[in-house]
């Protein structure tokens, strides 16, 4: 009988789901120099956003090891003083494989500028998602849903509504008086912040922008191994949509951030291309990157 029953509890255990965590992300903090502060602070610091982003559970999804999200958060720290009132700017970057190859491909770099906040040295930070705990896991638990909303959304349609709700909801439940002391919650705080980000998501206005991001991943990028060419055909498809919001909207700020991230990666998909598809596309990227225009130019030559 105790045999049975142990190997009815073997069996059970073996058929539970692991709920893996949703985040392989790499935490980096670059103290200030020349501040009379405890090195070993900033590194408690790093030790501290690194558990808090890859050890947490962000989702219901069931995630294998080999599927979490790659992430990077590296936080510049440009002033600090000894009562835990941080200054800083930070990079933020997720990505994903690409299908049957060893490439993963940047779906989001962004240098947050206002990411400021209050850390006392070992914090425990904790962290709720229908109520306000500190500015710091505020910013982290936003950028965790933001990875995995860019994630999903390269991957199915509408993959990252829930994450990006999610991350909208952060935004609202920041208290009065910290949003006047932190900026970035808010349309009020310029057009490129993180409210911003969230809401050019969710907008239903920019759909398409939504369509064509899936369509260059999933039907373009994921496709390259079978027909490079045909691929190609598709990302060029994907790029005439965003070509259509940047007429309606060029400031839309996650069409600006897919230019700034896709630049090198758009360089090379059309590199191999034939010459009159060059002259072709070379003037849109031209359009929806005015900065790089000189980079695309070399292309056609």
């Amino acid at each position: 009988m105790k045999r049975k029953l142990l190997l009815y509890i073997v069996i059970f255990l073996f058929f539970i789901p692991v709920f893996s965590q949703e985040l392989n992300c790499n935490v980096s903090v670059i103290s200030p120099k020349n501040q009379d502060i405890d090195p070993a602070k900033f590194k408690n610091m790093e030790n501290a956003v690194t558990e808090f982003m890859n050890g947490r559970k962000w989702s219901n999804y069931i995630y294998q090891p080999y599927e979490k999200i790659k992430c990077n958060i590296i936080i510049n720290i440009t002033e600090s003083s000894l009562n835990g009132v941080y200054k800083a700017n930070t990079i933020v970057q997720c990505q994903r494989p690409v299908f049957n190859s060893t490439y993963n491909t940047m779906l989001l770099t962004y240098q947050d500028l206002d990411f400021n906040f209050t850390y006392e040295d070992l914090q425990i930070l904790d962290y709720n998602d229908n109520s306000y705990s500190s500015q710091l896991t505020s910013l982290l638990a936003f950028y965790a849903n933001i990875f995995l909303a860019y994630s999903n959304e390269s991957f199915a349609e509408n993959g990252g509504e829930v994450f990006f709700q999610k991350a909208l909801t952060i935004c609202n439940n920041i208290p009065a008086n910290e949003r006047s002391k932190y900026k970035g919650w808010s349309k009020l705080d310029g057009n490129r912040n993180r409210f911003m980000l969230v809401d050019g998501w969710l907008n239903p206005r920019y759909k398409d922008f939504r369509r064509a991001f899936l369509i260059y991943h999933f039907n373009g990028l994921d496709k390259m191994y079978d027909d490079v060419v045909a691929a190609r055909n598709i990302i060029t498809t994907s790029i005439s949509l965003f070509q259509k919001i940047n007429k309606d909207n060029p400031i839309l700020m996650p069409l600006r951030l897919f230019s700034e991230t896709k630049r090198e990666e758009l360089a090379n998909i059309y590199s191999k291309a034939e010459l009159s598809e060059k002259n072709m596309i070379v003037p849109i990227l031209m359009t929806l990157d005015p900065t790089q225009a000189e980079n695309y130019k070399k292309l056609l030559k």
